[in-house]
């Protein structure tokens, strides 16, 4: 049960996350510490934003709903990967790193990773 409740906490934080991006794209930003762009720089950075916080939200809701490891892979996957590369940035580009955001990231991976093996272990 500990596991369905961490995965749909994070996933309704992502939706949360997503819905800002909808409703005032440019606190959204900020929240991120970067400008809004404007034109087809703003659609992009919008757009893209949205989806994965739209994504990583729903199939971590899913998952939690349906108690069903499976689905929180997809989550994982981008809550990690956008660790991995935010940290890749730093050193490869000599980026600012946003620190905040990273350790976020790292933290609830781990948490999605555990509510896998907890959901594994509860379902066999």
């Amino acid at each position: 049960m500990i596991a369905r409740i961490l995965s749909g906490i994070i996933g309704l934080f992502m939706l949360y996350t997503c819905v800002g991006w909808l409703v005032n794209p440019a606190n959204a930003a900020a929240g991120l510490a970067m400008p809004l762009l404007e034109g087809m720089g703003g659609n992009t950075q919008i757009g893209d934003f949205t989806s994965f916080f739209f994504t990583a939200g729903v199939f971590a809701c899913i998952g939690a709903y349906r108690s069903e490891h499976a689905w929180l892979y997809a989550s994982i996957s981008l809550l990690g990967s956008a660790a991995v590369f935010r940290s890749l940035a730093v050193v490869a580009h000599g980026s600012v790193p946003l620190t905040q955001a990273i350790v976020f990231e790292i933290i609830m991976t781990a948490v999605l990773v555990l509510c896998v093996y907890l959901m594994k272990k509860e379902n066999a």
